[in-house]
């Protein structure tokens, strides 16, 4: 049975994006204004398009993201404001897959005539054993960026000729960046291969490919949904049975399962993000407490966070600690006072 909550909040989209549907001959218009000021107004679907479009066009425009990357774009539902920004762009940058951005398409029904990239096809993905289907984070494999920062190019380039020196030299500078992220990747694969994993959520198996880490178990059972307690004994099996170092979180996701797996089975955590947005806690390759805002930062630091494993006790559990030692504490005071009280209610025998 679908969730009350979930039907509710489909059908407050749907209104929304009827309601929007009255304001797209007002929308066009503002599209063409925009062109005929000489920057484009373009948007992605999720932080890491964003960025490959922002490297395009560097120096002339910025491109903003409806998914900054703490929120889970499986489940990601657009507000009005974030569906009116979509209806007065230029151009709408999307991966193109409807298991991964399921808001997308009902966004598109209130603005038809808005131009969409889709930068993902089947050919790009593969089939996943762990979820019985096809992968969809194929941005994880830096080769396959590289083909979508090329056809960003391409469809921007057709949409602003009069700038196209600027694109060309933006893309090929970037590419040589991305070629140097697959020589780090390369290397890194030296000291990652044969390594086992098990995976919150399976977004990362094109990466760990490069890397020569195998995934033996998915933490995650469908979609949104707490794995069954059946699913967590199979992961801890799973676990013992193929000697399997690290657990794989996600900032997007809750880690309270993680934890008592890891308690339970003595395997270290570490935490990959597949989007931007997050803060590099640990300065793994920004700043402490900087937000990781590109692709290849993102990469880089997932390489470091596979380096820096941690226990959840040490790492995770410092609240649990703590409410030990309050209660304790409190144990203690009330201890003191009771015995006061008996002892000054005692009866004297002088």
């Amino acid at each position: 049975m679908i969730p009350m909550a979930k039907i509710t909040g489909k059908i407050l989209v749907t209104f929304t994006l009827l309601i929007l549907c009255g304001t797209l001959f007002i929308v066009n218009n503002t599209s063409t204004t925009v062109k005929a000021n000489g920057t484009l107004n373009i948007v992605a679907s999720i932080s890491i398009v964003a960025d490959f479009a922002s490297q395009i066009g560097d120096g002339l425009f910025s491109v903003p993201s409806i998914v900054s990357g703490v929120e889970n774009p499986h489940i990601y539902e657009p507000t009005p404001s974030e569906i009116e920004l979509v209806a007065t762009s230029d151009l709408f940058i999307r991966l193109g897959l409807e298991d991964l951005e399921p808001w997308v398409d009902a966004v598109l029904l209130a603005n038809p005539t808005v131009p969409v990239l889709s930068l993902v096809n089947n050919s790009m993905m593969r089939f996943d054993p762990l979820i019985d289907a096809n992968n969809p984070h194929v941005w994880l494999d830096p080769n396959t960026a590289k083909i979508m920062v090329e056809n960003i190019y391409n469809e921007i380039s057709n949409i602003d000729p009069s700038n196209n020196a600027t694109y060309i030299g933006n893309r090929d500078n970037y590419l040589g960046e991305l070629d140097n992220l697959l020589a780090d990747i390369s290397t890194a694969a030296i000291e990652f291969s044969g390594l086992k994993v098990v995976v919150h959520h399976p977004a990362f198996l094109y990466l760990f490919d490069l890397l020569g880490i195998e995934r033996v178990a998915t933490i995650e059972e469908h979609e949104g949904e707490e794995p069954s307690a059946e699913h967590i004994a199979e992961v801890i099996q799973a676990i013992i049975a193929e000697n399997a170092s690290i657990i794989i979180n996600q900032p997007q996701l809750a880690e309270e399962e993680i934890i008592e797996i890891a308690r339970d089975t003595g395997i270290l955590i570490t935490e990959l993000t597949p989007l931007l947005g997050i803060i590099d806690e640990n300065g793994y390759v920004l700043p402490n407490g900087s937000l990781i805002e590109s692709y290849i930062d993102m990469i880089l630091f997932n390489l470091e966070a596979l380096r820096n494993p941690y226990e959840p006790s040490a790492a995770n559990l410092s609240w649990y600690w703590w409410t030990l030692v309050g209660f304790g504490s409190a144990s203690f005071v009330g201890t003191l006072f009771t015995v006061f009280i008996v002892r000054s209610k005692k009866p004297s025998y002088r």
